[in-house]
């Protein structure tokens, strides 16, 4: 019985790894931020990573969107310029919501890029980035809260709006069935 379990843990762990090591990637960025610099348009806010496929930026500001083809852009160097297209919509009026939220929807993960920002594709202009970094602890603007009850969590684990997710591999989750 011990064999089987184990060829089975073996085998699963192979077969999973792929998938997971990718959502295991994206769920350590959840809950990373970057304060975006305004080089032009009057942007501002706060860029926060709120799971593998969206963005969202508090404190949004944009005067003037009227730029002919304004994208939300990522790189993995600080330089927009290196970058590429993370999101498909195209910003096209000034901020109406001081919330705004970015689906990325481009073909790009978040382990492809640190930097964001708001690209001008047409002229090459950069209206403003961030850095996205882990959070610090202790700041105002946190991101959640660790779980009550002093356990351990096992796996990655983040908050986003107060909502706990953790990733746990799949052979933990089968040693766990296996063994009750």
């Amino acid at each position: 019985m011990r064999n089987i379990i184990s060829t089975i843990l073996i085998l699963t762990s192979v077969f999973f790894r792929a998938a997971y090591s990718q959502s295991a990637i994206a769920a350590n960025k959840t809950g990373w931020r970057g304060t975006l610099s305004s080089l032009d348009g009057g942007l501002g806010g706060t860029i926060i990573v709120a799971d593998e496929d969206t963005l969202v930026i508090n404190s949004y500001a944009l005067e003037d969107g009227l730029a002919p083809a304004l994208y939300w852009w990522g790189s993995a160097s600080p330089r927009l310029s290196e970058g590429f297209r993370i999101s498909n919509k195209q910003v096209n009026e000034a901020a109406t919501s001081d919330t705004y939220t970015i689906a990325l929807d481009a073909g790009r993960a978040l382990e492809d890029f640190t930097t964001v920002g708001l690209w001008c594709e047409k002229f090459s202009v950069n209206f403003g980035q961030a850095t996205l970094a882990p959070p610090t602890s202790g700041g105002s603007d946190t991101v959640g809260a660790a779980p009550s009850g002093g356990g351990k969590v096992m796996g990655n684990a983040g908050a986003v709006n107060g909502v706990w997710r953790v990733a746990v591999g799949v052979p933990v989750l089968l040693v766990t069935y296996f063994l009750m």
